[in-house]
């Protein structure tokens, strides 16, 4: 809400339009960079650990409001693997985080960040629909 403000500029307070733009911003900040905490890997494993429930729980609601798990595919080359709900969350059943050596010699670390920028957006856009109903 604090971004929504600055997007409402020249404008003091917060407005419609202000309030959209961020929050569209918001749920494709991930790839954007817009989450300034979610760009770092080392934090972001770190995050993805103790936000496990929390992600899990984004997944069963996004699997209750489709009928289907979520997938992620690579978005603009297409030629990654393809990341499934079971993959995320067993990626995320482990006692310790990730460390940033396996996430360079291993491929489930990338399944635990995945899960935790879907479901950054996601509850990013459980907001947008609350605030801005015409997202």
């Amino acid at each position: 809400m604090e971004s929504a403000r600055e997007y409402s500029y020249p404008a003091t307070r917060r407005n419609e339009e202000g309030t959209r733009n961020a929050f569209m911003d918001a749920m494709r900040g991930t790839d954007t960079g817009w989450w300034g905490d979610l760009i770092y890997t080392v934090p972001m494993l770190s995050m993805a650990h103790k936000y496990r429930n929390d992600i899990a729980a984004a997944l069963a609601e996004y699997r209750d409001a489709t009928g289907e798990s979520y997938t992620y595919r690579e978005r603009y080359s297409g030629d990654g693997p393809d990341w499934s709900a079971e993959d995320i969350l067993s990626a995320l059943m482990r006692r310790n985080a990730w460390t940033f050596e396996q996430y360079q010699e291993r491929p489930e670390p990338a399944a635990a960040l995945i899960g935790l920028r879907f479901a950054v957006e996601w509850y990013a856009g459980e907001l947008a629909r609350e605030y801005c109903p015409d997202i």
